[in-house]
């Protein structure tokens, strides 16, 4: 893991950037990408509002 953290760059290399922005998407790029947004954002906060729910109808009923 050390010789690995070692390797990464410390700067980050703007023609490496602009060149990855400018490369077009592929085909399933877009629904792969909602998808991760969905499982990453939106799963974890319905989560907490269950667990919000539930621990108040715990409480008052």
């Amino acid at each position: 893991m050390g010789r690995a953290w070692k390797r990464i760059p410390r700067e980050v290399d703007s023609e490496k950037e602009e060149q990855l922005r400018q490369e077009p998407l592929e085909k399933g790029d877009v629904p792969a990408m909602l998808l991760a947004a969905f499982v990453s954002l939106f799963l974890p906060v319905l989560a907490v509002v269950l667990a919000l729910v539930g621990v108040c109808c715990l409480l008052f009923t």
